[in-house]
């Protein structure tokens, strides 16, 4: 009684797992699947009425029933398997394959009518259900034939697979190689032992188990595909996909033109190790982990650029598949290149013009400078000397990785130094070239030049010059006579509220002032205009650019004796 339970069991088992794969892959996986199932639970139920049988005639009926089922198993194995490896048999095959199946289903359907299959048979009862004893007959090798056949036959196909199919994946390798060998090979032995009512049964049972595992890699790869071909029906971008684990799952062909490297890579593998192409996909993976939604990623390959979109499909909430779409982005970063190449001329272009127009303006203010010294014999020459002045701090600033200002801020501010005195041209003739000490009256109308001057900048340059200049080279000249503690004209700034500008030109100027001879004074010695100086940062001039006079002390006073040796070998000649 306890087999004939256990042959219900298998039936009900194989009818439900036939069940789950109709209605668990609704999607048309395969024909084969569905048939193999379906085979499998023909071949369960004629074991069950064989067992339940209680005369020679039941068990003749039940055989056949077994044999309807095993007569086009091996078939469908044979064809799923080669559907799994991707191999597309031709029809003429698969008809012929087929006829013979049939053949041997007819020969096995002439049991008690004839003896071509079996020469004789007769009813038995073992171990308490119902069997039978055969004689077999000159045909019944043609189901030994096609048993032996399908056996060579899936081994070759999965052998040439392992080998030459990359884009199969392992994993279905590896359990499809399981159920050819334990179905047939199980099927062989239970038949030299006779005891195939028992064994068969639950072979089938695990074949089923293992179909729906199979199942289950297929439809995660049919996901795969039916994403990519849904996409490529619209796009000429290439499409990779990995799994959740990283492992590549497949890619179409224009992935393959742009990566030729993953027609060597394994399906349900890990991209080779210490490639290009891995490091890639790795990098594009971990930084789509974590994110939502999609996530661009460029990168270049073999000279070649890319850009990809990377996206987490998924399934009925679940994660299936982690998608690039990538598009060659080659011509356009070369358009780009070739655009920037052209900036880089148009900006050595306007780089020329700005040096012209700069010479042309230092040339301008060299004229202005002559009209001053027409009217005050030494301006001019102060005008030169203090430009070099500014020039030499300028320089120490900018080694100062603590001060943030740019090239061009310290290129305007030398190129503007001339202009600080350019108010004097403003100032009565009998004022400026007045050669003794200023009446009250006569030091407050000198004291306008610095407001003057920055009035005659402004209109001056305010048409053809940049703001920043302009600006300037106004703070130089209406500022160069504040005072760091807010005594200076003329509007008695203070601290950092004179611009930084105005405050370096004031310490060009006074130096100047002291180490050169005016029709008022001698020159200090550069020794006392240094002392004159040092003691002066934190009441005349901004205690922080201290340390750029200091480090300029050496050049400044180098400067002034070249100078004044040129002077006076002009006064000799």
């Amino acid at each position: 009684m306890f087999v004939i339970y256990y042959l219900i069991a298998m039936c009900v088992f194989s009818a439900v797992n036939a069940c789950l794969l109709s209605y668990f892959y609704r999607r048309p996986l395969n024909t084969y699947f569905t048939a193999f199932f379906f085979s499998i639970v023909l071949a369960d139920f004629g074991y069950l009425f064989l067992a339940l049988s209680t005369t020679i005639e039941g068990a003749i009926v039940a055989n056949k029933v077994c044999y309807l089922g095993a007569c086009f198993l091996p078939l469908f194995l044979f064809l799923l398997i080669c559907r799994l490896c991707s191999f597309d048999l031709p029809r003429w095959i698969i008809l012929g394959l087929f006829s013979y199946s049939t053949l041997v289903f007819g020969l096995a359907c002439t049991v008690g009518f004839s003896d071509v299959f079996y020469e004789s048979v007769r009813y038995v009862v073992l171990n308490g259900f119902g069997s039978y004893m055969p004689t077999y007959g000159p045909g019944h090798i043609l189901w030994n034939v096609l048993l032996y056949f399908y056996m060579l036959a899936n081994v070759a196909v999965i052998i040439i697979a392992a080998k030459k199919k990359r884009n199969v994946s392992y994993k279905t390798l590896i359990a499809i190689a399981a159920l050819a060998f334990v179905s047939i090979g199980a099927f062989i032995l239970a038949r030299n032992l006779e005891n195939d009512t028992l064994i068969m049964p639950l072979v089938y049972l695990i074949d089923e188990l293992v179909l729906l595992y199979v199942c289950a890699l297929v439809k995660m790869h049919d996901v795969m595909n039916s994403v990519l071909e849904s996409l490529e029906a619209e796009n000429t971008a290439a499409y990779v996909a990995f799994s959740p684990k990283g492992l590549y799952l497949g890619c179409n062909d224009i992935a393959i033109r742009y990566f030729p490297e993953l027609l060597d890579c394994r399906v349900d593998h890990d991209l080779p190790h210490d490639t290009e192409i891995a490091e890639i996909f790795k990098d594009g993976m971990t930084q789509l982990n974590g994110t939502s939604g999609d996530k661009v990623y460029r990168f270049s390959y073999k000279e070649r650029y890319f850009k990809a979109v990377m996206r987490n499909v998924r399934q009925k909430k679940k994660l299936q598949i982690t998608l690039f779409r990538i598009e060659d982005e080659t011509n356009i970063q070369r358009y780009i290149e070739r655009l920037d190449a052209n900036n880089t001329e148009l900006a050595a272009l306007i780089k020329n013009n700005k040096d012209q127009i700069r010479l042309f303006q230092n040339q301008m203010l060299v004229g202005m400078a002559e009209m001053v010294n027409n009217k005050d014999g030494v301006t001019g020459a102060h005008l030169k000397r203090t430009k070099e002045v500014v020039r030499i701090l300028v320089e120490k600033m900018q080694k100062d990785p603590n001060l943030n200002y740019s090239k061009e801020f310290y290129d305007d501010m030398i190129a503007a130094a001339p202009m600080h005195d350019i108010g004097k041209i403003a100032i009565d003739d009998n004022v400026l070239c007045k050669p003794g000490k200023f009446t009250e009256e006569e030091f407050t109308e000198m004291k306008t030049h610095a407001e003057k001057g920055a009035i005659i900048i402004k209109n001056l340059l305010s048409n053809f010059q940049s703001e920043l200049f302009v600006e300037i080279a106004k703070n130089m000249a209406g500022g160069h006579h504040e005072r760091w503690d807010g005594s200076g004209y003329p509007y008695g700034l203070k601290g950092e509220s004179i611009p930084l500008e105005a405050r370096v030109m004031a310490v060009a100027d006074v130096y100047d002032a002291l180490v050169s001879k005016r029709c008022y004074k001698e020159a200090f010695s550069f020794s006392d205009a240094y002392d004159i100086i040092d003691q002066s940062f934190g009441k005349h001039f901004d205690p922080s650019l201290k340390k750029y006079f200091d480090q300029s002390r050496e050049e400044l006073e180098a400067y002034y004796k070249k100078e004044c040796a040129a002077e006076s070998s002009t006064e000799r000649v």
